[in-house]
């Protein structure tokens, strides 16, 4: 006996093969009927090109986006993944590759794919990055991003590291202090401005690391927050929004102190409180004459 494609769906569900039709697409008369699917006992059920029903494991699709997902350390998003899924299994209709794939993380393979926003897929070991630091002491740190805010970044006048203890107070202690000054032969001057770097060799304590660097702009006009580059995709995230929202600048740094720094989030102008900064200039000297003169002349 003979069906049509829409009798051969018919028939096909009056016997329970395949049953229940969860997500079966609703048959049009003219339309391509391969494009159709519908999710049957854990499996992804569709019409070839012969007009047979064909079958997938959900379980082998999700398996399939797990190796692209170890592919990519900084994760990839859903629609991506999906297209890379489908290249492994093109005979399936593309529409029925995200929904199976969008429980990856939350209630499958939750030990191995990690979500930290909404439609982002990242191997979960990344998560497992956040508490490490670099190898190397913080303080090793400072110099080297001294050298790289003051040329490369901000053309600095100068820019010198002040170390853990500087200053010896934590509200007023940024581990490296650039100054942006009028040099012999310019033709006009201006109030030197400062800049401020809060060094951390770890990405525990970020909330500490923010509001220490926040407490930097009372006086300075640019100030700068330094951190591994094992910060987490979440964290990283939420740092990239606060800093742009209040004006500070993101800088992410190597495990060694000559790798590779990358500034994520330039630091805006913010113009610091007066009597702040000179406060502090003298505090800066009165504690290091030698580094006030190299910042100030």
């Amino acid at each position: 006996m003979d069906f049509s494609a829409h009798q051969r769906a018919v028939w096909l569900t009056s016997n329970g093969a395949p049953h229940p039709m969860s997500r079966q697409m609703e048959y049009m008369d003219g339309k391509d009927f391969t494009m159709h699917w519908w999710e049957a006992s854990g499996h992804i059920c569709f019409y070839n090109a012969q007009g047979d029903v064909s079958r997938v494991q959900i379980r082998q699709l999700q398996e399939e986006a797990v190796k692209v997902v170890r592919k990519h350390p900084s994760g990839i998003r859903l629609m991506s993944l999906a297209r890379e899924v489908h290249n492994q299994h093109p005979e399936a209709p593309f529409a029925c590759i995200p929904p199976a794939l969008r429980s990856l993380g939350r209630l499958t393979f939750t030990n191995v794919i990690s979500r930290p926003e909404r439609g982002l897929f990242v191997p979960a070991r990344m998560g497992e990055l956040k508490a490490a630091g670099p190898a190397a002491r913080e303080e090793e740190f400072h110099l080297p991003l001294a050298e790289f805010i003051e040329g490369d970044v901000e053309e600095l006048t100068a820019a010198v590291p002040l170390g853990s203890q500087g200053l010896g107070d934590p509200w007023g202690l940024p581990d490296i202090v650039g100054v942006y000054r009028r040099c012999a032969g310019d033709s006009f001057s201006w109030t030197p401005e400062i800049l401020a770097v809060e060094v951390r060799g770890t990405t525990e304590d970020l909330l500490s690391a923010y509001g220490q660097a926040a407490a930097h702009q009372l006086f300075a006009t640019k100030t700068y927050l330094a951190l591994p580059h094992t910060l987490s995709l979440r964290d990283r995230r939420e740092l990239v929004a606060r800093c742009q929202l209040h004006g500070l600048g993101l800088i992410l740094f190597g495990p060694g102190p000559r790798d590779e720094y990358t500034v994520l989030v330039p630091a805006r102008r913010c113009p610091p409180a007066p009597d702040e900064a000179q406060r502090f200039s003298e505090r800066l000297r009165a504690h290091d004459e030698e580094k006030f003169r190299t910042l100030f002349g």
